[in-house]
């Protein structure tokens, strides 16, 4: 069988791979990449971050009005006139108070607490915002930079596409379709020469039967690396 349109497509296409390995390992488009994760994460974490806060504050808020209320109890029983009180009346006051003191001082606590939790809380808001502000900016300019690369290669892409294109009516469909695998699962070259005894892609050594195979159909696949085995 005839290899040698599809040969010629897989030199074709090893252009275009060098152009995609070389766009691939780039170091700007790593970085971009890299920083896409990074803004996403101190998005979601702000977000959370500026959720609990809300809550935190909301939850400032009623601990407060709760110690309002009972500081208005505690000013209200010093207005009292005690002159006038009985000794029972005395006693159910002096019980209050001793109530509403522990409260406050329970109320307190739980103010400090919860004003340090949303102290942290928004130091923690202010420093994923840094965050994203500096991962932002770096991806918008090592974006740029690859952007700018892609740029230049995308004639020679298209050039090169347009070949491949052109090429692939003169390939048996079941021989391209098989190199699309192969190329899909980074297998290149796909079709590789028989050298010596051996794969010309893993070097694994063929039995007889198999070279005679391969010598007589032009072709097989091989058991080890599933790459295409040509007869030159």
């Amino acid at each position: 069988m005839d290899l040698s349109n599809i040969l010629e497509y897989q030199k074709k296409d090893g252009e275009l791979i060098k152009i995609e390995r070389e766009l691939a390992s780039n170091p700007s488009r790593k970085i971009f990449s890299e920083m896409v994760a990074i803004v996403k994460k101190a998005q979601e974490k702000s977000g959370a971050l500026e959720q609990r806060a809300g809550n935190l504050a909301k939850d400032y808020e009623a601990l407060r009005k709760a110690y309002d209320e009972n500081i208005a109890q505690v000013e209200k029983f010093i207005s009292k006139d005690l002159k006038n009180c009985s000794e029972k009346e005395l006693e159910n006051i002096l019980s209050a108070s001793n109530s509403i003191l522990n409260n406050l001082n329970i109320l307190e606590k739980k103010l400090f607490s919860e004003a340090e939790n949303l102290n942290i809380t928004l130091n923690e808001f202010e420093s994923a915002k840094k965050q994203y502000g500096s991962a932002r900016a770096k991806y918008n300019e090592h974006k740029q930079v690859y952007d700018t690369l892609l740029k230049s290669k995308e004639p020679e892409i298209t050039k090169i596409k347009t070949e491949l294109a052109s090429l692939e009516n003169g390939i048996e469909p079941k021989l391209l379709s098989r190199y699309k695998q192969l190329r899909a699962d980074k297998l290149y070259p796909a079709f590789v020469r028989l050298i010596d005894k051996s794969c010309g892609g893993c070097r694994m050594e063929l039995s007889a039967a198999e070279i005679e195979k391969v010598k007589n159909n032009g072709y097989m696949e091989c058991d080890n690396c599933h790459r295409i085995i040509y007869f030159n």
